[in-house]
């Protein structure tokens, strides 16, 4: 498409009052020193959408220079494509990139047979409003909204998409996708989300091409994994990329647990949507939490294969070596999310046997996984309909304490321990809230006492 259509402002409801007022000044700074100042990409459909953007990106015909000598609180990043970042108080950030184009393809060498690896490796060309908009992924992302004229500008069928509810690529999609993998996954994210369907085209290409993601870099992959967790929409998402396949080349191990309709499959499903309820209600949860979310139905499946689904302290302790390390090191998770994640997960256990009056939770209760352990011990209890009480008792230690603290933070700098642990009159614990196999993890009190009698101490997960 060579003319744009130009929807002007009577005939769309994006006003300004719904634009974050930085994002305006830095759209109005651009306007008055003379260079095109348009805000892009999934803002703009937000906003005809009647949703909230989670930010405000600006696009402009000025280069990063130029954009840092307009702005102070301006730097300058990127290696692959230079970008401006203008910092603003709070930590916002208002990303400014100059409009760019598509790189050409690498040609076939003579004699080479085969496809040619379209895979962007380089994409560092500036170029026009028009062909920054076709180098967009999809026609919902490809829209401009002008601070000139108050206009939205479409070069690529982007409003005609938003009102047939529909997730179209710009240009082939088998191309699109061989370009940029990742796209599979943001499709099926977008469709999730917006509540939108595929193409036919769309869909065709990633059933083709959906072992292209495994040439992806590993943080791009996991950032994907986890945007949708932790904005509220995961447990769409992760429906659609296993109905794909591309869970299944992302996460095998999960999907083989998951992907059926019962059993720890259909424990997950409730556990994420019951993650996102608590998103959309704007409770915050940490990283560690929500991949803990993912790993449990894996933990669950690797206890029920040992031993009859009996398991001690320490050997579930090496099972969650076992289960966590591989896939962790294959997606690059972060090593203080992992450690938090792994002994948050064998701590769900020992929260069923101890009580907060207990001396060893005063211990428990210092260390940085604690809200992790509680964080899914109260997702398992919403979720499987369980031991609701164990969990409400925990959550309210740390509740009462003063504050939900980040992971990783020494509670006992932030918490007045051990008034906190001191449960409301008629909280009542249940024995325990896991499946038996894993309730023969934690020590009993009876073990503890035993130990106590032989001289020993009880015993603590590092």
């Amino acid at each position: 498409m060579t003319e744009p259509r130009i929807i002007p402002r009577a005939e769309h409801p994006i006003s300004r009052g719904y634009i974050d007022p930085d994002a305006l000044k830095v759209l109005y700074r651009l306007h008055r020193s003379g260079f095109k100042a348009y805000l892009v990409g999934g803002s703009v459909r937000d906003l005809l959408t009647g949703r909230t953007p989670k930010d405000f990106d600006v696009g402009t015909d000025a280069r990063p220079q130029d954009v840092r000598r307009l702005f102070r609180n301006c730097r300058v990043i990127g290696r692959r494509f230079r970008l401006a970042h203008v910092l603003f108080e709070g930590g916002k950030i208002i990303e400014v990139s100059t409009f760019r184009k598509r790189p050409e393809p690498e040609e076939i060498e003579p004699g080479q047979t085969g496809d040619p690896d379209l895979l962007i490796r380089s994409d560092n060309t500036f170029g026009t409003p028009a062909e920054d908009a076709v180098r967009r992924d999809f026609t919902i992302n490809g829209l401009f909204y002008d601070i000139a004229t108050f206009a939205v500008i479409d070069y690529v069928g982007g409003v005609e998409d938003l009102e047939k509810h529909l997730v179209r690529t710009i240009g082939d999609a088998e191309i699109r996708f061989r370009e940029d993998p990742v796209r599979m996954m943001r499709a099926c994210e977008f469709a999730a989300r917006l509540g939108f369907e595929m193409t036919p085209a769309v869909r065709t290409a990633i059933d083709e091409n959906r072992k292209e993601i495994l040439k992806s870099a590993a943080p791009r992959v996991t950032e994907e994994l986890l945007d949708p967790l932790r904005r509220g929409w995961g447990a769409a998402t992760y429906k659609r990329w296993s109905e794909t396949g591309l869970l299944g080349e992302i996460f095998p191990d999960l999907d083989r647990v998951v992907g059926g309709k019962a059993g720890a499959g259909d424990l997950f499903w409730k556990m994420l949507a019951e993650t996102d309820r608590r998103r959309a209600g704007g409770e915050h949860l940490s990283d560690a939490s929500l991949l803990g979310v993912v790993f449990l139905p894996l933990l669950f499946a690797a206890i029920r294969k040992r031993s009859g689904g009996k398991v001690d302290a320490q050997k579930l302790l090496l099972l969650l070596e076992e289960v966590v390390n591989p896939s962790s090191i294959r997606l690059s998770l972060p090593n203080a999310a992992i450690h938090d994640l792994k002994q948050g997960l064998f701590t769900m256990g020992r929260l069923a046997e101890l009580r907060p009056g207990d001396a060893a939770a005063r211990r428990l209760v210092t260390k940085g996984y604690f809200p992790v352990a509680v964080g899914l011990l109260t997702l398992y209890a919403a979720a499987s309909g369980r031991y609701r009480d164990a969990a409400t008792v925990w959550e309210d230690v740390l509740r009462r304490g003063g504050r939900i603290p980040r992971p990783g933070e020494d509670l006992r700098t932030v918490i007045p321990f051990p008034e906190a642990l001191i449960p409301h009159e008629g909280h009542g614990l249940e024995e325990i809230f896991l499946p038996d196999e894993v309730r023969s993890a934690a020590p009993t009190a009876a073990r503890r006492r035993r130990r106590r009698g032989r001289g020993g101490r009880p015993g603590e997960a590092a």
